[in-house]
């Protein structure tokens, strides 16, 4: 039976293409659609020769049904991965972080109602409970990228930032009933307050794919290194197979 438009947060959500919440079926969908340009002159001709199979056009704008087989096994190796590992986190320990850190915030206030954010520039925390994650952000209108957050999506190409074994799950491949607590703090100085509740929660605990605080100058040019990484390969199982790379992703964001 199909979804229905639910109430969440006092905003009206549709269930859209993907759901309500975050399931492995709807997850990495095949999308041929590069999500970059590819500089050709930024390529040695060996090197240039050597990615020629991930693409099936001259342009380079379009995947190869080959690039898209082994991107969405890959991805789906590391949603699975990321699963098993909200799975060994307490509830109680992730309640007790977020509580220390909300107890040194005061700042943050819980949100029932999306719109008493409406136009207000600040940080703001989604909880998802079922995952024992948390994701800090920021925004200079925090009803809008909340609700961005929750009917975007992340390129096909770049789901997987890092190995299959370390890559987080992006915070928009969530689905709205995936958040189910929010809190808020309205302030004009988002960099310091973000960078601070990064840094203050436990990074098993976080969606936050990097550091808090603007991402532009230098910063930008080597926000790769800020990388964040997860230990997933599960004690039970075999090494998964190697992510899919191509040296055009090496300056993907979370």
């Amino acid at each position: 039976m199909a979804e229905l438009a639910v109430e969440h947060f006092g905003e009206r959500v549709r269930p859209g293409k993907y759901g309500h919440r975050l399931v492995r079926e709807m997850y990495a969908l095949v999308n041929k659609t590069s999500s970059t340009r590819v500089r050709r002159e930024l390529f040695s001709d060996e090197l240039w020769a050597s990615l020629a199979w991930a693409y099936e056009d001259e342009d380079r704008t379009r995947h190869s049904d080959e690039y898209c087989r082994r991107q969405r096994e890959a991805a789906l190796e590391n949603f699975d991965l990321n699963m098993a590992f909200f799975a060994q986190i307490p509830q109680q320990s992730f309640e007790d972080a977020l509580a220390e850190m909300l107890g040194k915030n005061k700042r943050l206030r819980p949100v029932t109602d999306l719109r008493s954010l409406d136009g207000d520039e600040g940080v703001y925390v989604l909880v998802l409970d079922d995952n024992r994650q948390a994701y800090v952000g920021q925004a200079t209108d925090m009803r809008r990228r909340i609700k961005a957050l929750w009917t975007g999506t992340k390129q096909f190409d770049r789901l997987l930032w890092g190995g299959v074994e370390e890559s987080v799950l992006y915070i928009a491949s969530f689905r709205a009933l995936d958040t189910t607590r929010i809190f808020a703090a309205r302030t004009i100085n988002s960099d310091a307050l973000e960078t601070k509740l990064v840094n203050a929660f436990p990074p098993d605990f976080l969606l936050n794919r990097i550091g808090g605080g603007a991402v532009t100058g230098m910063r930008g040019l080597f926000i790769a290194a800020e990388m964040k990484r997860r230990k997933l390969t599960p004690y039970h199982r075999a090494p998964p197979a190697r992510a899919l790379r191509l040296s055009r992703n090496s300056h993907q964001s979370g």
